[in-house]
């Protein structure tokens, strides 16, 4: 999920109900760029502080460096975090991360990639390993 998508209702209703029920099988990871389609998810629609708001509707909260591999893996396979309760895990990111010209840019939510673009982005991708 977005960080984005946690500007729509349906969302903390899931929240909810995951909660009510339960559900330590549900997990969600939730990509924290600060950025929605329209612009700063902050300026849109400020969501924050996000753990306090899933703690207060029952879920475990876990935040992590979204681009490191190892804090990913630890954190997947110490999941449930709590029996009986719905985990998140926020894990905060860089839009575009490794491709200068779409780092921090919202507009790549939706706009595609000119061929000269495509291959600098594979280049630098490619570079960065």
């Amino acid at each position: 999920m977005s960080d984005g998508e946690m500007q729509c209702g349906t969302t903390w209703e899931s929240a909810l109900i995951g909660a009510h029920h339960n559900l330590d099988n549900l997990i969600v990871i939730v990509d924290a760029n600060d950025l929605q389609a329209m612009g700063r998810v902050e300026d849109i629609l400020n969501i924050e502080p996000l753990k306090d708001k899933w703690n207060s509707f029952g879920w475990e909260v876990e935040r992590i460096d979204g681009h490191n591999f190892e804090e990913i893996e630890k954190s997947l396979n110490s999941l449930p975090l709590r029996e009986g309760k719905p985990t998140i895990i926020i894990a905060k990111t860089i839009k575009g991360k490794g491709v200068s010209f779409m780092e921090g840019d919202n507009l790549y939510h939706y706009k595609g990639l000119s061929e000269e673009e495509y291959q600098k982005a594979l280049k630098e991708l490619e570079s960065n390993g």
